[in-house]
Formats: C-alpha cells, sequence, structure tokens
C-alpha cells in the first residue's frame, strides 16, 4: 500500500485531527476529510468533502469514521458499501442495530475493519497482557479496572452540556464513554466465558446531562475469575489504574506513575517504567497496526465483530 493511498477522514474533532497529525507523520499525506461543521475543518491543509455518498467514497481506500458515536454504524456501512477498509472509534455504535449489515457488508466486500481500541496498544498495558499470557502471576482471582475525570474538563473549549457525552440519542455516559476498560477487561482475560454481570448505573446529579456520570460493572468468568470496572465522569483528578490479584502476587499499574508494579508480603518490585511519549506512541502504534493489516488483507484484532461481542454486556 503506497504512500499515496486516498484516506478521508469523515468527523473531524479532537480524535480525528489526531489521526490525521499521525497519519502525515506515518507519511501518508493523501487525506482528506468531511464534517457537517464548517469551523471543524476550516484549517485544514486538503481536501474537504462536502456530502457524503457511495459516488463520492468509491474513490478512497480507506475511512476513518470519527463522528458522533450514534453516526458511526450508518456512516461505517455507507463507507462499507463504497469498497472502504473501515477504522471505526470507539464505541463502534451506541446500539447493536445495524451492526449485523456493516459486518455483513465488510465480509461481502472482503474489508478490513477495526475498531480502535487504542489502551490495547498502550505499553503498560501490553507488558500487562504479555505477563498474564505467559502465566507469570499464576492463576489470576480478580481484575479491577478503574477510570475517572471530570467531564467539564474533557474538551478545553468546549461545552460539555452539547456534548455527545451528554445526550442519550448520540450514545453519551460513561458507560460507552469509557468503554476501553471494559473492552481491556474483556481482552486481559482472553475469551475467557461471561457467566454473569451487571452494571450499575448511577446518575448523582452533580453534572447537566442526561446520561449515567459514574458506573460500575462486575463481570464474573467461566474459570472463576471476577472483573470489576468502575468509571466516572466526576473525579477533578484524571485516574486510571488497575489492579489484578493473582496466585503470584498483585499486579498494580497507575496512568500518573505509569509504572507496572508487582506487589507480595515480601516485596513491592517495578516490573515495568513506562515513558512521557507512550501516549503519542500508543495512537502511532494502533494506526500502524491497522494499515498493515489494510496492506496485508489480514482481518484486525478487535474488527466489528468482536465489538459487538463487546456491545452486547453494555447497550440493551
Amino acid at each position: 500500500m503506497g504512500k499515496n493511498t486516498p484516506i478521508i477522514i469523515i468527523g473531524f474533532g479532537s480524535i480525528g485531527r489526531r489521526h490525521a497529525r499521525n497519519l502525515r507523520l506515518l507519511g501518508f499525506l493523501n487525506l482528506s476529510v468531511h464534517d457537517p461543521n464548517p469551523e471543524a475543518v476550516k484549517n485544514f491543509q486538503g481536501e474537504i468533502v462536502l456530502s457524503l455518498d457511495e459516488k463520492s467514497l468509491s474513490r478512497f481506500k480507506i475511512a476513518f469514521i470519527t463522528n458522533p458515536t450514534h453516526l458511526h454504524a450508518s456512516t461505517a456501512t455507507l463507507a462499507a458499501k463504497a469498497g472502504c477498509h473501515l477504522f471505526i472509534e470507539k464505541p463502534v455504535s451506541h446500539t447493536r442495530a445495524g451492526i449485523g449489515e456493516l459486518r455483513q457488508v465488510c465480509a461481502e466486500r472482503n474489508l478490513v475493519n477495526m475498531v480502535a481500541c487504542n489502551m490495547r496498544f498502550f505499553p503498560a498495558y501490553e507488558f500487562i497482557n504479555s505477563f498474564l499470557e505467559k502465566g507469570a502471576l499464576g492463576k489470576v482471582y480478580r481484575i479491577h479496572l478503574a477510570f475517572d475525570y471530570y467531564l467539564p474538563f474533557w474538551r478545553e473549549g468546549t461545552d460539555y452540556t452539547k456534548s455527545y457525552s451528554a445526550k442519550k440519542e448520540w450514545g453519551g455516559g460513561i458507560v460507552l464513554d469509557d468503554i476501553h476498560e471494559f473492552d481491556l477487561l474483556l481482552w486481559l482475560m482472553k475469551g475467557n466465558e461471561v457467566s454473569s454481570h451487571t452494571i450499575l448505573r448511577n446518575q448523582s446529579g452533580a453534572l447537566a446531562i442526561e446520561t449515567e456520570d459514574q458506573a460500575v460493572g462486575i463481570f464474573e468468568f467461566r474459570n472463576g475469575t471476577v472483573g470489576v470496572v468502575s468509571c466516572g465522569y466526576l473525579s477533578k483528578r484524571y485516574h486510571r489504574e488497575a489492579r489484578i490479584v493473582g496466585e503470584k502476587g498483585t499486579l498494580f499499574w497507575n496512568f500518573e506513575e505509569n509504572k507496572v508494579y508487582l506487589e507480595t508480603k515480601e516485596k513491592r518490585e517495578v516490573l515495568f517504567a513506562g515513558a512521557q511519549s507512550d501516549i503519542d506512541d500508543m495512537y502511532k502504534k494502533e494506526l500502524a497496526y491497522f494499515l498493515e493489516r489494510v496492506e496485508k488483507g489480514e482481518r484486525a484484532s478487535n474488527d466489528v465483530a468482536g465489538a459487538e461481542a463487546l456491545l452486547q454486556y453494555l447497550v440493551a
């Protein structure tokens, strides 16, 4: 696949702009964008596609679906019908409606498709995943993943009450916004079947939004492991951490320190120490992985089918 491959980015908010920057850093310069908001694209150096249909999309090899969550499935299906390989921002959708058609079109057209879950490419989580795969922690008893950050701080210069996070019909709410931790839980469990699960959603009233601002998910797996995800829009300080209790000790990581510890009765040992560049590198590695799958015509690790399997636990 040449660096002149035609790529369109549909939705040019913060994540669309990030992907555009990183694609250019990777040498892909033939970029076009579409966004119904003229302000969003006014500084874009390249072609601005004004309307979307199969004909206008058919000249692109790859489509990045980075518009609001409730538009993901319909936009991705349109691009797939036009023959585009798909990079879809998380979550794949806010409901399961339309996902079956999207899967079918991708299969019929033999299209590489991937739903972005960038935390899988974060070096600390890559280390944790490898450590567990090797069995170095022994039997895993419990995995607890947490995320919390005050929603008004998320997108500087914007009114959080007008964001998709605040609107039910747009796919907002902390459960889907923080789908990363739910995805990581199932990823680390490597296909172990969920035997039961429950998700408690709560609206504290602290924010002027229609959606839940905090939630706790509890998953029991067939092998006996318990998984807990806690997430919220309420912490004034950015908080993200993992604690994995196993037979040979406890793995602990938090975003602020970005170190993975192995904790036992005798000691607390640093097994991995991250770098300041980890966030930018994570997004670049994710893009490089997807582009390589497109070039080789290989299935991506988190395709639409995989993302739908996760979604079944999170939406009705």
